[in-house]
């Protein structure tokens, strides 16, 4: 009998410390994005064609980037722990898949170019979390300025270290990105901002290609789409 209640005293102190070993429990969920355009101003069909929001997908080990276009989808696939990224195209009737290892990310860092990375002591809410500010400088041989992309990150979703490890500039980054923007090239900046965060869970089913998408290179794609 003593043994019995040693037993059961143990299983509920287990009960009992197992969260308090497992530490903060990963968030998991959808963050919703709204899209805008700044800088150089794009006509009004390229401006009807570009998406208006991303959604965003947080799951164990993997993350997900849903874009609607004027011309069809576009989704990505983070495999975190493999660092693979997996891009599909839907699009004119046609679904391709084109998968990116780690080591072609890296190649891809090193056709970018160099940006100094500062942590700015400013603080700002956005859709309701704490975010934080970097700011990346890109500066010329002279070693000026010549431009600077912000970014806003909060810490205060629980997710994997690696979670950012397709950004060059962000990839040490521990956090969600909340507002930011993408160089379009031309003097056209996408800025992407945060508008919502719904926690739960999220299948990892949402994270499989499905079987209709051709798994292509990126020069294949080009080629069937007359690129």
């Amino acid at each position: 009998m003593k043994k019995v209640t040693v037993l059961v005293l143990a299983l509920v102190l287990v009960g009992i410390l197992n969260p308090i070993f497992a530490g903060p429990k990963k968030f998991t969920g959808k963050i919703t994005y709204s899209i805008s355009y700044e800088g150089k101003q794009i006509d009004e069909m390229t401006r009807e064609m570009m998406p208006k929001t991303m959604t965003m997908y947080i799951g164990d080990g993997f993350t997900k980037n849903v874009l609607f276009t004027g011309m069809g989808k576009q989704t990505v696939i983070y495999d975190i722990n493999a660092k693979l990224k997996t891009t599909m195209i839907d699009m004119m009737g046609q679904q391709f898949a084109i998968e990116s290892s780690a080591g072609e990310i890296e190649k891809e860092f090193g056709q970018m170019p160099d940006g100094d990375v500062e942590f700015v002591d400013e603080a700002k809410d956005i859709a309701g979390y704490q975010c934080k500010k970097i700011v990346i400088s890109f500066k010329n041989d002279e070693g000026e300025i010549t431009s600077q992309n912000i970014a806003w990150y909060t810490d205060e979703l629980e997710v994997s270290p690696d979670v950012n490890f397709d950004m060059k500039y962000f990839k040490d980054v521990q956090g969600v990105f909340m507002e930011y923007q993408v160089d379009m090239e031309g003097g056209t900046f996408m800025k992407f901002t945060a508008t919502e965060v719904d926690k739960k869970k999220v299948s990892l089913k949402d994270f499989v290609v499905p079987e209709s998408y051709k798994k292509v290179t990126r020069e294949e794609l080009m080629n069937s789409l007359g690129g």
